[in-house]
């Protein structure tokens, strides 16, 4: 075996396997990356929460929008139900911002959103 095979650098992980909407998309638009507000949620996440998978769109410091499930939710009886909504809570915590957005909100809701920073400090 080769050691250096098992060395990684998660920057060339994300460029390989990481998905982003193009800034070519016409869903893209332009956003001061220098400001203290939330960038918008550009990149595309795996979610796994327990047993249940499911995807969503964030940005590059960990908001998100709601989460998109590939399957439903686990029987509050099943066994690992608790591991799951241990799980919940701690991806929900990162919803805050895009809470009610499956999809990147478009330009003008980013804007209303970030507007309304101001009447949330």
């Amino acid at each position: 075996r080769n050691p250096d095979l098992l060395e990684y650098d998660w920057d060339d992980i994300w460029d390989a396997f990481g998905w982003s909407l193009s800034d070519q998309s016409p869903d893209w638009y332009d956003y001061d990356d220098g400001s203290e507000v939330p960038e918008p949620p550009f990149d595309l996440q795996i979610i796994q929460a327990g047993v249940r998978t499911g995807w969503s769109w964030c940005s590059d410091y960990g908001h998100s929008c709601e989460i998109n499930w590939l399957d439903p939710e686990p029987s509050s009886e099943s066994y690992d139900y608790e591991d799951y909504m241990e799980e919940m809570h701690r991806i929900q915590e990162r919803i805050e911002f895009y809470k009610g957005y499956n999809k990147s909100p478009n330009a003008v809701e980013y804007r209303r959103l970030c507007g309304g920073l101001d009447q949330r400090v």
